[in-house]
């Protein structure tokens, strides 16, 4: 059975690069976005309606920063992955789609003063 593209990284004849752009096609297919450009090689973007991502190659791993953009706060979660633990893609997903679905619930969120306002009615 052959190992998947991002535990490759481990064997001396693939580059990081390589596992990098494995590993974020592969993320980004479970999400159902589009394919990155292929000039993107050490830094990938991702924009939906609801979330911004950015990936970036770093030695040894890779760092994706999450960014809400609308609203009146902005929220940001970064996350690091190293190679030598043996990442899972679908984690990577679960864990994107979680913070999508978390802003999706705040964006519904009635403000507490307009609770108040309508309670007291």
């Amino acid at each position: 059975m052959p190992l998947p593209p991002w535990l490759r990284s481990r064997l001396p004849s693939e580059s990081s690069t390589r596992t990098f752009l494995s590993f974020t096609d592969t993320v980004a297919r479970l999400l159902e976005l589009p394919p990155a450009s292929p000039a993107e090689v050490y830094e990938r973007r991702y924009d939906t309606d609801r979330v911004w991502m950015l990936w970036r190659c770093k030695h040894g791993g890779v760092s994706l920063f999450l960014e809400r953009p609308y609203g009146e706060l902005r929220d940001g979660v970064t996350v690091n992955v190293q190679w030598h633990q043996s990442p899972d893609p679908e984690v990577v997903a679960a864990m994107i789609r979680a913070y999508v679905r978390r802003g999706r619930r705040e964006q519904h969120r009635r403000p507490c003063w307009l609770v108040r306002v309508l309670r007291g009615r």
